[in-house]
């Protein structure tokens, strides 16, 4: 445990910014409360304090809370935490229980809230000041979510997972993830699948990371710990135009301007080895030579699905299911003894779920699947088409680009949709990401990203549950 000591300043500092200083929270009577890592910041810098107290972090009354009992947050840092604990003294505010929820980073600021970090600290951490009133306990995740539970560990039923597309917006998925799998819904996924981004996820998955890890790989490349490059120079543009014009060369590679594989196979073979994944993992992508969409999977595939999947290299599915049209220079894959180019495997499907039924249909001709039930749990990232009008009216080539295909991609999603939901033999449980933010590939992006899907998907589960009771 941490604790709080209760200072007083003889000699305060002269020139010392705000934002360094260890000095944060002053009482009435002038004394200040200071964390043990903040005290050891104010001996460091010469400045002259008497200890008045030192209190524990047990003896104070304030207990912490995590919204949806943890499901989509990691607990705060002792050193945050202590630095609230610090505040509430200071104002005099930790006299009786008090109950502090962490919101958890970059969260919109709710009503009787605040940010605080550690002294020195740069992450948005928002806290918020739970009434008495309001401290209703609110039951177990499991208990809160039984019906779903209970239609996934339905014995007559195959449980996909299927991740969409939405470029950076892959590390929304983890807080999917982590939902489902803090309600109990994990351990009865039968197959996962991915489209795009999120293939990527799906394999990182398939390959055992967790949810949590995930999702700090998105940190990780937002604070520039890893270095992921998607996005092509004006350099390159102009070289590879030249390129076309004058060499006029017919390899898949022209038709590109980013070869994702170098920027994104360094990223998965950090943690995907070249062993099968531990479940089945199946990644959609775009046929070139056929003008098709295929299925791409480490699994042995069998003859009765031979006309709709090619077995590949893991990584290799997923990196040729990211391989944005236009942007990305196209994957090769040998397919049963051709080397055939493949592209995003959203061109046709943001949402695995036409391929998924297909091998769902096949699987039960070919008597390769006993049960007769399928259920899937598919995450959508993407945007509706009128989220990228301009609010001018002006529009850009680039923007009617974007509209022009996303408005075919949601035609396409749409009516699947609308086709699963008239089977009886099959149930889609959907989390959609339904807001107004580009799917951009700008790393600044990602926290708003994962903060949007933690305050979004929570209610969409909640939402489901409700209508999977009132059935």
């Amino acid at each position: 445990m941490g604790r709080v000591f209760q200072i007083k300043v003889h000699v305060e500092p002269d020139g010392l910014d705000d934002q360094e200083s260890p000095l944060r929270f002053r009482a009435a009577d002038d004394s200040w409360y200071v964390t043990d890592q903040e005290f050891d910041q104010v001996r460091a810098r010469g400045i002259v304090a008497e200890i008045l107290r030192e209190i524990r972090e047990s003896e104070v009354p304030v207990r912490f809370l995590l919204p949806h009992h943890g499901a989509v947050n990691d607990p705060p840092p002792e050193s945050a935490r202590l630095a609230v604990l610090a505040r509430l003294l200071a104002e005099d505010r930790a006299g009786g229980e008090v109950h502090i929820r962490f919101m958890g980073r970059n969260r919109t600021v709710p009503p009787s809230g605040f940010l605080l970090d550690r002294a020195g600290g740069d992450r948005r951490y928002v806290w918020q000041v739970v009434p008495a009133e309001g401290m209703r306990e609110a039951p177990e995740l499991h208990d809160r979510f039984r019906a779903l539970r209970a239609a996934v560990a339905r014995q007559d039923t195959r449980v996909v997972l299927a991740l969409g597309s939405g470029g950076l917006k892959l590390f929304c998925h983890a807080s999917a993830l982590r939902l489902l799998e803090r309600i109990g819904c994990g351990e009865h996924i039968d197959e996962v699948w991915g489209s795009s981004a999120g293939a990527l996820v799906a394999l990182l998955y398939a390959h055992g990371l967790s949810p949590h890890a995930i999702e700090q790989t998105g940190y990780d490349i937002y604070s520039g710990r890893y270095e992921l490059s998607l996005r092509p120079t004006a350099f390159q543009i102009l070289r590879h135009l030249i390129r076309d014009v004058v060499l006029a060369r017919q390899d898949s590679h022209s038709a590109g301007f980013v070869d994702c594989a170098q920027s994104l196979s360094g990223m998965l073979s950090r943690y995907c080895d070249e062993g099968d994944p531990l479940f089945p993992f199946y990644a959609v992508a775009y046929n070139l030579s056929d003008c098709r969409s295929e299925v791409l999977t480490s699994q042995p595939v069998p003859d009765h699905l031979r006309g709709l999947m090619v077995q590949t290299d893991a990584r290799q599915a997923a990196l040729a299911s990211a391989a944005v049209p236009l942007l990305f220079v196209p994957q090769e894959i040998d397919r049963y003894g051709t080397c055939v180019p493949y592209i995003d495997g959203s061109t046709t499907e943001d949402v695995p779920l036409r391929s998924v039924v297909e091998k769902w249909d096949l699987d039960r001709e070919a008597d390769d699947e006993p049960r007769d039930r399928l259920l899937i749990l598919s995450v959508k990232l993407t945007g509706r088409p009128q989220q990228y009008r301009s609010k001018s009216g002006r529009m850009s080539k680039l923007r009617l680009l974007r509209i022009v295909a996303s408005a075919g991609v949601e035609t396409m999603h749409r009516r699947e949709v609308e086709l699963l939901r008239a089977r009886p033999d099959v149930e889609l449980l959907e989390l959609e990401l339904d807001d107004s933010i580009p799917d951009f590939f700008e790393t600044r992006r990602i926290p708003e990203f994962v903060r949007r899907a933690k305050e979004t998907f929570p209610q969409q589960l909640a939402e489901i549950e409700e209508r999977l009771r009132g059935r």
